[in-house]
């Protein structure tokens, strides 16, 4: 397999590779956490605060077999984002992986660091433009490489 840093997308658009290196991805951020449930949990969630044209977009930046994993999170073009507030949201990831509402900002960061992995730079201003404060912060610090909180 190729280093994630110098192999371009399926795309060419994005920097990432394919499902194995995404997940690869996410268990180096989240050793005690299922890849693919956290993948879920935070996508889920991330796609009912966002609008569905956003998460339309995102959709089409990802590989065929990364979106099989996040599949049932799909929305419809023209579905209005939720408005969930930051303990909402935190409790949806959490419930979704059975985990402390305490742990969650470690597990979006670790999401988001694999997901920046798979889009353009201009798909996460899109992105970081449509999120509330409680989360934009995670978000931009894991694209930027900052450490994860612990």
């Amino acid at each position: 397999m190729q280093n994630q840093e110098t192999t371009q997308s399926w795309s060419g658009l994005g920097v990432g590779t394919d499902r194995q290196s995404f997940l690869k991805k996410v268990t180096e951020q989240l050793p005690d956490y299922e890849p693919e449930l956290a993948v879920e949990a935070v996508f889920c969630a991330l796609t009912e605060r966002l609008p569905g044209g956003i998460v339309q977009q995102l959709f089409e930046q990802l590989s065929p077999d990364v979106r099989e994993l996040v599949a049932r999170c799909e929305k419809r073009a023209d579905a209005a984002p939720e408005k969930l507030g930051k303990e909402d949201f935190y409790l949806h990831v959490a419930n979704h992986l059975n985990a402390d509402p305490e742990n969650v900002r470690l597990v979006l960061h670790g999401v988001f660091a694999a997901l920046h992995t798979q889009i353009t730079e201009a798909e996460s201003e899109k992105i970081s433009s449509q999120l509330p404060d409680y989360v934009k912060g995670t978000w931009r610090d894991s694209r930027r490489g900052v450490d994860r909180p612990y």
